[in-house]
């Protein structure tokens, strides 16, 4: 059985969201294709997500000088192990599945507060004297990216740092195939927009058609 954890970042309903009814579309198609995969799901909009304060700071400092964890106060103990339960969720599954808006030239910011949350030394990385290694290769991600105007190249290429986040911080800690559907202008060109939605609904049953855990090398993109 493989696992797939799909990550939702936007307070929309799924009917009002671009991003979020192709992600529904290939989550089932994915379903319907692949019955025994196991599929988890996780909304950063309604449910909470630790966000990485000072109490977690200072336990983390603690524990990474050597301090046991049942050393630590009461509530550096709780942040931690709110902290390390989406890590370790996160580390459980083979494929990931991210559907988000492009806000302000970046992630929404609880997308941004849960991918604080799988960035963790010791668990998705390391530090070693040649430099940091992930931990998590053999796994694939999908990035569904919906924005009003166009990123991912022409003029305003230089202020996409949605989908080049998430390839940064996917490709540190180890993931080494990543696909990103990119749905753009679709503010800019409301005649078009249909369209593109339609483009991209084609993409993600490609990727479901293909998803043999084994899906194109990182940075790959195949947007329409």
């Amino acid at each position: 059985m493989k696992s797939v954890l799909y990550i939702t970042a936007n307070p929309k309903r799924e009917e009002e969201s671009n991003s979020l009814r192709v992600g529904r579309h290939l989550i089932e198609t994915i379903q319907a294709l692949h019955e025994d995969s196991k599929i988890e799901e996780i909304h950063v909009y309604q449910q909470t997500v630790p966000l990485i304060d000072g109490t977690f700071l200072k336990a983390r400092d603690q524990l990474a000088s050597g301090k046991d964890f049942h050393e630590l106060l009461p509530d550096e103990q709780d942040i931690v192990r709110k902290v390390h339960r989406q890590t370790d969720q996160f580390i459980a599954a083979d494929v990931y599945v991210f559907a988000y808006p492009l806000w302000n030239f970046g992630v929404p910011p609880m997308l941004k507060a849960y991918v604080d949350t799988i960035k963790i030394a010791r668990k998705t990385f390391r530090y070693t004297p040649d430099g940091p290694i992930g931990l998590l290769s053999g796994k694939t991600a999908i990035l569904i990216q919906s924005s009003g105007d166009v990123y991912s190249h022409g003029p305003l290429h230089e202020y996409e740092h949605g989908s080049c986040y998430l390839k940064s911080v996917l490709s540190f800690i180890g993931i080494d195939k990543i696909e990103t559907v990119y749905m753009e202008g679709m503010d800019k060109d409301v005649e078009q927009r249909d369209i593109k939605r339609r483009q991209a609904f084609e993409q993600v049953d490609r990727i479901a058609n293909n998803l043999s855990f084994q899906l194109y090398p990182c940075g790959a993109d195949t947007a329409e």
